[in-house]
């Protein structure tokens, strides 16, 4: 039973005392008086979602027991016999479906153990906002539609983030965005950017695991948002998604995190915008008419491009790089399961495995497309790169999806992961493994096919089947990978 009025902030020791709390933090000044231990405070979800069936109870029996004694000591205004009434405490109310979808979401994935770095100003932002909302805001139903996704994908007999549940609260999300967007307060707030950045998480979602065309017109309407907004002071809420990043539409921008994911946002966002200008002849708008940009302005784009991502990759902390693995020292149900090359790669936790292979999956496209015009002696250096990149993304799914063959749920432990000799597989990388591991190879994996043709075969080869897996473990239907022929 959550809770449902405004909670107490007020730390344990004080609440145990009975005493009322300054909340002041780090430690509140009653118990640093008093010499004793301050546990500090529950933050957000903590407060909104916490379980109320302990002291609901115990406040029931309080009451039972004031109204028998008062019968006791007044036994002329009481009708009948004055012995007491046994008490009689009724089952918890049943939570309906859209509390578990929120509670599994955010635990599995708002709250999951993480490295901060990797934090792109987004989910992580959610409980600050979130328990202050009525659920017929825009932003409440917004994270319904993902939770519900997320939700619906890991219940045993439905596995579905495209469920009929979902698309009915996608609609009405829609309907609530545009009456949110219609009011002049509400279409600058934190909560409306929030809840366009959740319906844009969603199709992208949906479109990395159904293979279907992601729509833009959200991650446009993120763009539109932030230059409204572009008179008031912007948070870090703004970096949730790569939108145009023109130094214009900032408040602040000295104040934007420069942690590595969303420096790595940045060059992603021109990489996007290189490779857009690749596949459609781009005009710019000039006084006197329209000017081409040439196949040349366009490559030199790109390589500065990639110039920008080295430098990344030269900056990155030391402890993110994986540990190989060799073959030998790997479980056989890991090397059953599905294993490239000599070796497979351990990485200090999901969250940047998944960075950096987002990181080499957007770098591969900048690298593929000046391979392509590249005729010089470089091109064949620029082929090996790509090939020594895909090798890194598929080391890195042993340490994802594990010795997994077949559908399991979110927190089955009946398999097991690559670790460094000496060392046990933590209960987190367990339970992120499950919630981020084969989703974010979705993208990479399927990505490979439209560079076939700079990859070689056991390359081609081991993506296809572990993209079939993929399919496998969240009963998804694969669509036919197609491209060119990989290298002989």
């Amino acid at each position: 039973m959550p809770h449902t009025g405004k909670p107490s902030g007020a730390c344990q020791t004080c609440k145990q005392r009975h005493v009322k709390c300054d909340e002041t933090r780090p430690a509140c000044l009653k118990c640093i008086k008093s010499k004793r231990t301050c546990p500090g405070y529950a933050e957000g979800l903590d407060l909104v979602l916490r379980d109320q069936n302990h002291s609901a109870k115990a406040r029931a029996e309080r009451h039972q027991k004031a109204r028998n004694k008062s019968r006791n000591q007044n036994p002329e205004s009481s009708s009948g016999s004055t012995s007491p009434q046994p008490l009689t405490i009724y089952a918890p109310l049943a939570e309906c479906q859209e509390t578990y979808a929120h509670t599994f979401f955010i635990s599995a994935y708002v709250l999951a153990p993480r490295d901060t770095r990797t934090d792109h100003g987004f989910l992580e932002l959610l409980p600050f906002l979130f328990d202050r909302l009525p659920s017929s805001s825009v932003l409440n139903l917004s994270l319904s539609v993902v939770a519900h996704c997320y939700f619906q994908a890991w219940q045993p007999d439905v596995r579905n983030v495209d469920h009929i549940i979902v698309q009915r609260l996608y609609f009405k999300a829609l309907k609530a965005l545009q009456r949110a967007l219609q009011d002049p307060q509400q279409c600058i707030s934190d909560e409306t950017l929030m809840a366009v950045c959740l319906l844009s998480f969603y199709e992208y979602t949906v479109g990395a695991i159904m293979s279907r065309p992601q729509a833009a017109q959200h991650v446009d309407g993120v763009s539109a948002l932030i230059k409204q907004r572009s008179s008031r002071n912007m948070t870090a809420l703004v970096n949730t998604m790569p939108v145009d990043e023109t130094p214009e539409i900032w408040h602040d921008p000295e104040q934007m995190p420069h942690n590595p994911a969303i420096m790595l946002d940045a060059i992603c966002v021109e990489a996007a915008n290189v490779l857009a200008a690749a596949a459609e002849p781009t005009f710019c708008s000039e006084s006197e008419g329209l000017r081409y940009e040439t196949t040349a302005s366009i490559l030199n784009r790109a390589k500065a491009v990639e110039d920008r991502f080295a430098a990344w990759e030269s900056r990155v902390p030391e402890e993110w790089w994986p540990i190989p693995l060799p073959r030998e020292v790997v479980p056989q149900e890991i090397v059953d399961a599905g294993f490239h090359g000599d070796y497979c790669d351990v990485y200090s936790n999901t969250s940047v495995c998944a960075t950096l292979n987002n990181f080499r999956s957007t770098r591969l496209r900048t690298l593929c497309l000046l391979a392509s015009y590249d005729q010089t002696e470089s091109r064949s250096k620029r082929i090996l790169q790509i090939q020594r990149t895909v090798d890194d993304i598929l080391a890195a799914v042993p340490y994802m999806l594990g010795s997994k063959s077949e559908a399991a749920g979110m927190y089955e432990t009946d398999f097991i992961y690559p670790c460094l000799p000496g060392q046990s597989i933590s209960m987190a990388h367990y339970q992120t493994a499950a919630a981020f591991g084969g989703l974010t190879l979705f993208g990479p994996l399927r990505a490979l096919f439209s560079f076939a043709r700079f990859l070689r075969v056991d390359q081609m080869q081991f993506a296809g089947q572990q993209f079939r897996r993929l399919g496998v473990l969240y009963d998804v239907r694969m669509p036919p990978q197609s491209g060119a022929e990989p290298m002989r």
